[in-house]
């Protein structure tokens, strides 16, 4: 049986030896616990958050058990925070957001309640960051509360991806908060990953989507016509910011002051990033 088999999750398997699909361990859930509502990162797969695969399935039950792969919570849940989204039982968007900020540990907390409040082409949201806010004046004493106010300070609503995320907290953190998310370039109908248009500088991630020829062609049309507008583009990949964060601070702060900025020195900045990142495009 098991020659032909693939376990979904610890102790449930099903036919055939394809691979797992996020949606299938859900359902494995929800047969095995009809009472499970669905947390962090799996209610914001659920909610249509993007770039939430890799995280450990998580659910609420009513009593304390344990699972191998699976976060399982208890506790107190208000019926108020459960929503029916996809025909699964989920907590609410600015619960779900909050949770995964208060549980996931340094800047990938940031990155991940980015893409709950991240807006997408169809004006769609988790949520937002007025209804976390909401909630949590509204739930005084919320664990791990103080955790999600700071990485609501942190956050940002135009953010694509989570390395773009990354870039940002390296940027703003350096001490350059006037680069902004996903802006249009004047002329060219183009949006950038960050910019500071007073100077007219660009910040671009270039992650794999950008590699194929296809994009590529795309992209050389894009910024040429940003460069025509006499901006400056600064390309940045994810070994910039995990080896080569010095070098990449150094580089806009040439391009700034050659265009007039006289602000201070900036902060070489940190991030704290997962140990997974270093092997993602």
């Amino acid at each position: 049986m098991r020659l032909g088999s693939t376990s979904v999750v610890h102790g449930l398997r099903r036919e055939g030896t394809a691979p797992v699909s996020a949606r299938e361990v859900r359902d494995a859930l929800a047969i095995a616990y009809p009472e499970a509502v669905f947390t962090d990162w799996t209610a914001a797969a659920l909610h249509g958050a993007r770039y939430t695969n890799g995280h450990q399935p998580s659910i609420w039950l009513p009593q304390h058990r344990t699972r191998r792969g699976v976060t399982i919570r208890t506790g107190r849940l208000d019926p108020a925070d459960v929503e029916l989204v996809l025909r699964r039982r989920a907590t609410s968007g600015p619960l779900t957001a909050a949770d995964i900020a208060r549980h996931t540990p340094d800047d990938e907390g940031i990155a991940g309640f980015d893409q709950c409040i991240r807006v997408d082409e169809y004006g769609r949201s988790v949520t937002t960051k007025e209804a976390v806010i909401a909630y949590l004046d509204s739930h005084p004493g919320f664990y791990g509360g103080n955790r999600v106010r700071a990485v609501i300070a942190e956050s940002s609503v135009g953010t694509d991806s989570h390395w773009e995320t990354y870039t940002r907290l390296a940027v703003h953190r350096a001490g350059w908060t006037m680069f902004t998310p996903q802006r249009a370039i004047p002329g060219t109908g183009f949006h950038v990953d960050l910019d500071d248009a007073d100077h007219r500088i660009a910040i671009e991630y270039d992650g794999s989507y950008h590699r194929s020829v296809s994009q590529q062609r795309k992209d050389v049309r894009r910024w040429n016509e940003i460069t025509n507008q006499k901006w400056a583009i600064i390309r940045v990949t994810s070994k910039t910011l995990t080896e080569g964060m010095p070098s990449f601070i150094e580089r806009i702060d040439t391009e700034l002051r050659r265009r007039g900025w006289s602000g201070p020195a900036p902060s070489i900045p940190v991030l704290t990033l997962p140990a997974s990142a270093t092997a993602k495009p």
